[in-house]
């Protein structure tokens, strides 16, 4: 099956996604490499509908490693947040169709086949993502503070809480630990805070992960956004 006639499984709703999506957006692209995936952000130039898809890649020096690995057939991971009413991280698999040096450094992939996404909205939650308690010394111990992973490696994660008054702001080095639900059954996984990022509704953490590769890898088999 051709890229463009598995095109057509996308629905509405996965096509509307796309089309949210303004120009000029932050997008993350994770590169297929022969050893560990590489990852960087970039812009979202557009799209021409169950064709293509657009991205932005500079020609500088500092981009031609990222450059070099953009070879015709390569994997691509593309992931975003749609904010506003959405509320979803997008995440869709690709191929590198061309890469442009002129008139623009320009990306041009394959058309997704498929999207995932993972709701930050309540009403969204029956979408596939993983849902998380988070504990923490931060936090009054008679609060439940819940949040979504929105993003993960083999090394750490990204959540994002929504931003309450009632919820401070943790700092960096901060331990926590997170509780998530597979099959009826819960299981802990603890994290340092590396980052965090405060946007409008929400506060995103990028954590390290402090527990051992057993338990890492027991999150990893229920991630259902693309990896």
């Amino acid at each position: 099956m051709s890229e463009n006639a598995a095109s057509s499984q996308l629905n509405r709703e996965n096509v509307d996604s796309l089309c949210a999506l303004p120009p000029g957006s932050v997008v993350d692209l994770q590169i297929t490499t022969p050893t560990a995936p590489r990852r960087v952000k970039t812009a979202y130039v557009g799209m021409e509908l169950a064709t293509c898809m657009i991205f932005q890649i500079p020609t500088s020096a500092k981009w031609m490693v990222i450059r070099d690995l953009l070879t015709i057939g390569n994997d691509i991971v593309v992931r975003f947040v749609l904010e506003g009413g959405a509320g979803q991280v997008i995440a869709f698999r690709v191929k590198v169709l061309k890469l442009l040096a002129k008139p623009s450094g320009l990306l041009i992939t394959s058309f997704p086949r498929s999207i995932e996404s993972i709701g930050l909205r309540a009403n969204k939650r029956a979408q596939p993502g993983i849902a998380v308690k988070v504990s923490s010394e931060a936090f009054p111990e008679a609060e439940q503070v819940t949040g979504i992973i929105v993003d993960i490696s083999n090394n750490g994660c990204r959540i994002a809480l929504p931003l309450k008054p009632e919820w401070p702001i943790m700092i960096d080095e901060t331990k926590i630990a997170l509780v998530y639900s597979t099959d009826g059954n819960d299981s802990t996984l603890n994290a340092i805070v590396k980052n965090h990022q405060l946007e409008s509704e929400f506060v995103y953490y990028g954590l390290k992960f402090d527990s051992d590769e057993e338990a890492v890898n027991t999150l990893l088999s229920g991630h259902t956004l693309i990896t």
